[in-house]
């Protein structure tokens, strides 16, 4: 296709087969569409480019010096799962957005409402320089800032249909390097305990973790329940944790776990001591986050320490590049984090 050719709403209805009215109610985020159907329309807007040329569209209308003095950073937050201002991840890198946009001047406001209903109702977007999107963010809620033509990062989180500029922790990389100690330690039996499908830097930290053991050719068959716990104190959750620890416990030869984080290790710590098991005697245990919290509960815990208040200061950067290159290629920015080695590994050898 002609990178020229303007992408039109007609176009897009044409080859979901559905008119051209439902696409602008798809794409505006108003009821009467079904899910399905919502995200074939996103997916194929996001195939064609018509969410990019939206936004080259809007970003290149010229503005006087009075308007751009008066714009501002949107940080969008939305407050759903532990994703809030009192959560230490998610807290750290609020912080950390607010001192890189204090670092550079830049005025904001904070939104807590992902609904683009709601947002339209609320803002102005035309006084947004762009939008800082922190964890979860509804697909909608993404398109409709395209669609409006304001540029955005996110932070700890990415989505497939709507492509963007990205930052998160090197989870990849770094449940490598925690998995690789542990073999160095001369374990063999080892299991991933966490709802890979939970978060992007689960999966991320899951993928890190089985790429090692395959690359060392230690066999791993995954227990099914541990591959579905959270970090969170719901009643099914903890149920199901309970049930997990204890058949690791009486059948399996497994000597070492690597959480997903600190919660999920601290949920699967208290209940292995309530099974009458030592850490690490019996098992040994490393997560992610270096959370102040589990670390006063379990002081010996292995983990990770995570760059929070780095992510928010380096999402601020990002914008500030892509306000000035509004054309080229998204980045995804990956932070290293310190291994915190602790006492609740044992070594076999």
């Amino acid at each position: 296709m002609d990178k020229k050719k303007k992408v039109t709403m007609q176009e897009i209805a044409d080859r979901v087969g559905v008119s051209k009215y439902a696409v602008s109610k798809a794409l505006s985020g108003k009821a009467g569409i079904s899910t399905a159907t919502r995200e074939r329309i996103f997916e194929v807007a996001s195939n064609l480019g018509y969410l990019d040329q939206q936004l080259t569209r809007r970003t290149m209308a010229p503005k006087t010096q009075a308007e751009e003095e008066e714009r501002m950073i949107g940080i969008l937050f939305p407050n759903i799962r532990s994703q809030n201002r009192e959560s230490f991840y998610w807290g750290r890198v609020l912080e950390g957005v607010f001192r890189g946009l204090e670092e550079h001047g830049i005025s904001s406001v904070l939104i807590t409402d992902d609904s683009p209903h709601n947002f339209n109702k609320l803002m102005r977007p035309e006084a947004l320089l762009g939008i800082i999107g922190i964890g979860l963010i509804d697909t909608a809620m993404l398109v409709e800032l395209r669609t409006l033509g304001i540029p955005f990062v996110i932070i700890d989180h990415e989505d497939e249909l709507v492509a963007s500029d990205t930052v998160f922790m090197n989870n990849y990389d770094i449940y490598r390097k925690l998995t690789k100690f542990l073999i160095g330690k001369g374990h063999r039996h080892i299991q991933f305990v966490g709802d890979w499908s939970y978060a992007r830097s689960f999966a991320d930290r899951w993928s890190g973790f089985k790429a090692i053991l395959d690359e060392n050719g230690i066999p791993y068959a995954p227990h099914k329940e541990l591959l579905q716990i959270r970090p969170t104190h719901h009643h099914d959750n903890l149920e199901l944790i309970r049930t997990a620890m204890q058949q690791l416990s009486e059948n399996s030869s497994t000597t070492a776990i690597v959480c997903a984080n600190d919660k999920v290790a601290s949920l699967c710590m208290a209940e292995l001591e309530r099974q009458g098991k030592r850490i690490p005697n019996d098992i040994s245990v490393v997560a992610f986050d270096n959370d102040p919290d589990v670390q006063a509960q379990y002081p010996e815990l292995c983990t990770v320490n995570a760059e929070t208040e780095a992510l928010g200061v380096q999402a601020v950067e990002i914008m500030q590049w892509r306000l000035k290159h509004i054309a080229m290629p998204y980045e995804k920015r990956l932070i290293q984090g310190e291994l915190i080695i602790k006492g609740s590994i044992d070594s076999l050898v």
